[in-house]
């Protein structure tokens, strides 16, 4: 199992253990992980799946596809360098460890 911790906006851990091959956005709704919905099923269509991956995890990620990148750039309120979506992360040993910070749900 990869080991994954989400990091409410208020500071609040959820460490997780995921399946490799899951996505990760499925990961975060079955384990009520806050401000990841995934309104659109995972198609990289709504980006209510949106987290900030911490700053030790940033270049040991693959870089968003040209979609995922799309979709972020939507969101200008909340978007950071360090934006990603979840329903285009896949869980493998590579990532066992990740943190991700989750966006301010009032904004």
């Amino acid at each position: 199992m990869t080991k994954i911790t989400f990091i409410e906006f208020d500071g609040t851990p959820h460490p997780v253990e995921a399946e490799n091959g899951a996505i990760l956005m499925r990961v975060g709704q079955q384990n009520e992980i806050p401000t990841i919905r995934g309104e659109c099923g995972g198609t990289c269509s709504c980006g209510s799946c949106h987290v900030y991956v911490d700053e030790a995890w940033l270049g040991r990620l693959k870089p968003p596809h040209e979609l995922e990148q799309m979709m972020i750039d939507s969101l200008a309120m909340t978007k950071q360098d360090n934006s990603r979506l979840t329903c285009m992360i896949l869980v493998s040993a590579e990532i066992d460890g990740l943190v991700l910070r989750l966006p301010n749900p009032n904004l």
